[in-house]
C-alpha cells in the first residue's frame, strides 16, 4: 500500500464525517474551502478544507452557540499565542477571521496534519522510538512554558503529527493559561470550572481551588510516556511498568514515578530539569548496561589453530642443480613458521649448513651444497621440521597467552572506569 493511500485511510479514520456540501470561509487575505468535519472539543469544532493555493489546512471555528465571554477570551488568547509560534513542536495559526456564513463564530486556520500521537499509539510505536518522538513533545511543551504559557490539557489527541517530516507539534491550548504579557484578554476561571479532560488532569486539577501550574503538564507527560510503552495509562500504584514492554528501557519507570506524584512541588520542577533526569538515567542504565557486558565477556583459553603448528610439514622432494640443492614440502610454509625454524634452539647441522642458511619461497628450500654433502643436509633437514614446528606452537602459545592477558587488563580498566562514571552519575544533584 503506497503512503498517499494509507495517509488517506488515516484522514477518513480520523474524520467523523464528510461533509454534504462544502463551506467556504474567507479572511481579509483568503478563502477556504471546508470539506471535512474532523471532529469538537468543549467549544470548538474542527475541519479540514483547502486554502486557495491548493494546500491542506485545519480550520478550527468556535462554536457561536457556545462562546460565552469567556470562551472567546480563551480562543483569542490561543489564536494570538499560535499565531506569533514559530516552534515546529507547536502548531501555527496562519490565518483567522470570523465567519458570517453557513457556520458563524471566530476561526482560525492552520497546517493540516495527518495523525496525532493517539493514532501513533494505536498503530504501535516500537520502544526504540518512544524516546525520539517524547522528546519533541518535552521540546513543544518547553518551548510554550518558556514563553509563560501552561497547556493544562495535554493529551494524544492534542499532539499532532506530521508522517512527511514525522514532526510531532502540540496543538489546543484553548484552556491554557498565559502571563500577562503574551495574554490578549484577561481571562479568570470560575472556582467550579473544571477544565482539563479528567483522564490525563493532575490531581490539583481535580480539586476546587487548588493552584494549577507548569507542574500539571509535567504530570500529564509522565502518563503519556508510560502510555506510549505499555498502551495503557497509569492508575494508582499498580499500573504496568515500561520495564514490562521493555528491559533496557526499564530506567524510565523512576523517571515516571517522580512525574506522577500527587504532590506538585515532588515532580521535576520544569521540562528542563525532566530532560536533565531523561538524559542521566539514559547514561546510568548505558554505563550498567556496559558493565554487565563486560562482566559477561568470556575470555578462553588460547585456541591455536595454526596447521604448521599443529603438523609439520614433509619432505616429498629433492634436486641437485649446480651446486644448488632445492627441497620440496608437501605444503607451503609461512614467515612464521620459518623464523621459528631459525629460533627453534638445539639442533645438528652439517658443515656449516644451518637453518639461515635455507631460502624458502611456497613449498620449497634451497641451499648451496657441494656434491658429497646433499645426503647429509637432507638427513639434518628432516630432523628440523617436527622440531620447527614445535617452536612456532610454543611462540603461538606464548603470544596468545600474552593478548589474553593484555585483553584481561583491558577490561580490567574499562570496568574501573565505568564503575567510577556511575558513581559520579549517581552522586550527581541537580
Amino acid at each position: 500500500m503506497c503512503r498517499r493511500t494509507a495517509d488517506r485511510r488515516l484522514v477518513k479514520r480520523m474524520a467523523i464525517s464528510k461533509l454534504k456540501k462544502a463551506i467556504a470561509v474567507e479572511t481579509t487575505f483568503g478563502t477556504y474551502r471546508l470539506e471535512v468535519f474532523l471532529g469538537e472539543g468543549g467549544a470548538g469544532r474542527v475541519y479540514g478544507g483547502v486554502a486557495d493555493d491548493g494546500s491542506e489546512v485545519a480550520v478550527k471555528i468556535l462554536a457561536a452557540d457556545r462562546a460565552s465571554r469567556e470562551k472567546r477570551g480563551r480562543f483569542k488568547n490561543e489564536i494570538a499565542f499560535l499565531a506569533r509560534n514559530r516552534h515546529k513542536n507547536i502548531v501555527t495559526v496562519i490565518d483567522h477571521g470570523v465567519s458570517q456564513g453557513e457556520i458563524e463564530g471566530p476561526f482560525y486556520v492552520m497546517s493540516r496534519y495527518d495523525s496525532n500521537l493517539r493514532g501513533l499509539m494505536q498503530e504501535g510505536i516500537p520502544p526504540g522510538g518512544v524516546l525520539p518522538l517524547f522528546s519533541q513533545v518535552l521540546d513543544g511543551v518547553e518551548a510554550a512554558h518558556l514563553q509563560g504559557v501552561v497547556h493544562r490539557d495535554l493529551k494524544p489527541e492534542n499532539i499532532l503529527f506530521d508522517r512527511r517530516s514525522a514532526t510531532l507539534a502540540i496543538a489546543d491550548f484553548g484552556i491554557a493559561s498565559f502571563t500577562e504579557d503574551i495574554v490578549a484578554t484577561l481571562v479568570e476561571t470560575s472556582p467550579r470550572e473544571r477544565l482539563a479532560n479528567f483522564q490525563y488532569a493532575a490531581p490539583e486539577q481535580r480539586a476546587q481551588g487548588r493552584p494549577v501550574t507548569s507542574l500539571a503538564d509535567i504530570y500529564a507527560l509522565g502518563l503519556m510516556l508510560n502510555e506510549m510503552f505499555t498502551g495503557e495509562v497509569p492508575y494508582g500504584t499498580e499500573y504496568k511498568l515500561i520495564a514490562k514492554v521493555s528491559k533496557e528501557l526499564g530506567f524510565l519507570d523512576a523517571i515516571v514515578g517522580r512525574m506522577l506524584r500527587q504532590a506538585p512541588d515532588e515532580r521535576p520542577a520544569t521540562v528542563g530539569e525532566l530532560k536533565g533526569l531523561l538524559e542521566r538515567h539514559q547514561a546510568e542504565a548505558a554505563s550498567l548496561q556496559r558493565l554487565s557486558r563486560i562482566d559477561g565477556t568470556v575470555i578462553s583459553a588460547a585456541q591455536i589453530d595454526e596447521p604448521l603448528a599443529q603438523q609439520p610439514p614433509r619432505l616429498i622432494g629433492a634436486d641437485w642443480k649446480g651446486g644448488r640443492l632445492t627441497l620440496t614440502l608437501d605444503r607451503p610454509v609461512t614467515g612464521e613458521w620459518v623464523a621459528a625454524l631459525q629460533r627453534m634452539g638445539s639442533y645438528t647441522s652439517v658443515m656449516g649448513k644451518d637453518p639461515s642458511a635455507f631460502s624458502f619461497r611456497g613449498n620449497q628450500a634451497s641451499v648451496d651444497a657441494a656434491e658429497h654433502q646433499v645426503q647429509a643436509v637432507i638427513d639434518h633437514f628432516k630432523t628440523w621440521l617436527p622440531k620447527a614446528s614445535g617452536t612456532l606452537k610454543h611462540l603461538l602459545e606464548v603470544s596468545a597467552q600474552r593478548e589474553e592477558a593484555q585483553r584481561r587488563e583491558q577490561l580490567r580498566r574499562e570496568r574501573e572506569a565505568e564503575e567510577q562514571r556511575l558513581r559520579v552519575l549517581r552522586g550527581i544533584k541537580i
